[in-house]
């Protein structure tokens, strides 16, 4: 039995050591090379120093559009205010209804008319993970039924659940979980 146990302990280190570790030589001038070949062709195979300046033009059109739509919605997200919710509530309360009103005024305004809204679902601490995913679901859901009532296309409205995994406030108190009963609105271009 000894050399049994012997023998597989044995084969075991052997196993879990391997073979030794070698570094191989690499030459360095040649893959740079490559790299600032590549680095010089775009993706339709042009080489950088061929391309016109029409096809420049339009890349920067293409970032300034970019830029527009980015400061557009970091423009529109600094008007909305997240939507609270009363401990294990997933019902929309008297004082949070204005919010919901803003927002969609927001949402259907011209501007965003191209935008994707994404409703996240947050929870406080208390609950199981499991409950707290559906009762963020709930929540965003209701705040979606809301925004839909007043017009908003809810074709254009998506809905996520963070449960307790996304709080905005960490200590343990009344008034900190009660910031974390909440539904965000983010836009998606």
């Amino acid at each position: 039995m000894k050399k049994l146990v012997l023998a597989s302990m044995s084969v075991a280190v052997l196993l879990f050591t391997g073979c030794s570790q070698k570094n191989p030589d690499v030459d360095m001038t040649t893959k740079n090379q490559k790299m600032e070949k590549v680095s010089n062709t775009n993706a339709n195979g042009m080489n950088a120093s061929n391309m016109d300046s029409n096809s420049m033009s339009s890349n920067s059109m293409a970032e300034n559009n970019e830029n527009a739509v980015k400061y557009l919605i970091a423009n529109l997200e600094s008007k909305l205010r997240p939507v609270n919710f009363d401990f294990d509530k997933y019902n929309i309360r008297e004082d949070m209804k204005p919010v919901v009103a803003s927002s969609a005024t927001i949402w259907d305004g011209d501007k965003a008319q191209n935008l994707s809204v994404k409703l996240e679902g947050n929870c406080d601490e208390w609950g199981t993970d499991e409950y707290n995913y559906a009762l963020g679901l709930k929540r965003a859901k209701s705040v979606k039924d809301a925004l839909g009532a007043r017009g908003v296309a809810v074709d254009r409205i998506m809905l996520v659940s963070y449960g307790e995994s996304n709080p905005v406030c960490t200590e343990h108190t009344k008034a900190c979980w009660a910031e974390n009963r909440r539904v965000e609105f983010k836009l998606l271009p």
